[in-house]
């Protein structure tokens, strides 16, 4: 009875992606307001939970979270790998080490560079890119990533060679090996960690192949995608 109480109480942190997986399996509103225990005119409230405006309660989300959250849960799993140097008979060699993060990604954002094709033709291709997921410990992991290493180990021979790797796959998340991961409690702060990157990332030199527009919009895009998960950064001015 107690824990019943608790329910009617308890907040479901993940309303607004189960909601869209019900939705994506083919609720309707009405339905899904029926479900959830309100009246059909409710849909307002539905609106609201899909997107992100208001928590439903566990007791409301009852029967969503018994027929979707195991879908939920493989959707906010997410493998990366990274590459490790360890030391082995005196040479310095890399592995590779994957790690799964739980959460939501709020942004996921590639940089461009401006590269010469064989033809002579020139492209906007990714060569860096930043991953941010609110994990279900309510921290912050900030990834950066890029797509192209050089991987050093020993050969057959026992020589030690290193071995340039240029990343390109279809499974998007395969294609980009993370070289540093951060981590945070506050939003605010992974806003300045995001805004010095783009403003110290700046190419200065008119000749930089870096797309400079990919660095300018980061800061507004992260702020754009927190907005929508109910944080208000200090640094946006509201209009009354």
């Amino acid at each position: 009875m107690t824990e019943q109480k608790e329910n009617t109480k308890k907040t479901y942190r993940y309303t607004k992606q189960l909601i869209r997986l019900a939705i994506e399996n083919g609720y309707t509103n009405q339905e899904i307001a029926v479900k959830a225990g309100l009246s059909q005119k409710s849909i307002a409230v539905v609106s609201r939970w899909r997107n992100g405006k208001a928590l439903a309660t566990v007791r409301q989300m009852q029967f969503f979270i018994n027929e979707f959250e195991h879908l939920l849960k493989r959707k906010m799993e997410h493998l990366f790998y990274k590459l490790e140097k360890f030391e082995k008979d005196g040479n310095t060699l890399n592995k590779i080490n994957y790690f799964k993060v739980s959460g939501e990604i709020i942004l996921k954002h590639p940089i461009r560079k401006e590269v010469q094709l064989n033809n002579g033709n020139k492209k906007n291709v990714p060569f860096y890119r930043i991953v941010i997921i609110k994990s279900s410990n309510e921290c912050f992991y900030i990834l950066h990533q890029e797509n192209e290493y050089d991987f050093s180990l020993m050969s057959d021979n026992q020589e030690l060679c290193t071995i340039h790797v240029n990343l390109s796959h279809p499974s998007e998340n395969s294609a980009w090996l993370t070289t540093a991961i951060e981590k945070e409690t506050k939003y605010e702060k992974v806003i300045d960690i995001i805004d010095n990157l783009s403003m110290n990332s700046l190419p200065t030199n008119p000749r930089s192949s870096i797309i400079k527009s990919d660095l300018m919009t980061l800061p507004f895009i992260l702020r754009e995608n927190m907005l929508n998960l109910g944080h208000i950064s200090e640094s946006i001015e509201v209009l009354e």
